[in-house]
């Protein structure tokens, strides 16, 4: 049996179903979008994890699990202050490569938490934490570290 997006009996018989309704709609009505849109996923599978800048080579949940201690992550000051901050080990894991993401943690500008990460960011952010980025263990600048 095939879905027709157009034949209101094929609405509403279940979330998943609906889901692919609409892409089909989508597909039908937006061909041009559709071929733009397929082009981007094959190309965002085609880029290897580790050369990809929107997400972190691990998530913080996972780096907990796996690791005895926090001084083996690329970003172990700024990680180590959102952890120890009360912050969540995913959130503070993509707060710590730099991205601003406060979203993450509250939609209110108000809410304490996010108050505090944004001002442990901004703290790192001044020093030029993520500027400076060291090859490897031996190239670590001890007084660059911010804490």
């Amino acid at each position: 049996m095939t879905l027709d997006y157009k034949n209101p009996n094929d609405w509403g018989k279940s979330p998943l179903t609906d889901r692919a309704l609409r892409l089909e709609q989508f597909k039908a009505e937006n061909p041009e979008e559709w071929a733009a849109m397929i082009e981007a996923d094959i190309e965002a599978l085609s880029t290897p994890i580790f050369e990809s800048e929107d997400y972190p080579p691990f998530t913080g949940t996972e780096f907990l699990a796996t690791h005895s201690n926090i001084d083996d992550h690329p970003y172990s000051a700024a990680f180590g202050q959102f952890l120890g901050n009360g912050i969540d080990p995913d959130i503070a894991n993509i707060l710590a490569f730099g991205s601003k993401r406060f979203d993450l943690i509250s939609d209110d500008f108000d809410d304490p938490i996010r108050q505090l990460a944004t001002r442990i960011y901004s703290r790192f952010s001044e020093m030029g934490y993520w500027s400076k980025v060291p090859e490897s263990n031996d190239d670590i600048n001890y007084d660059h570290i911010p804490y």
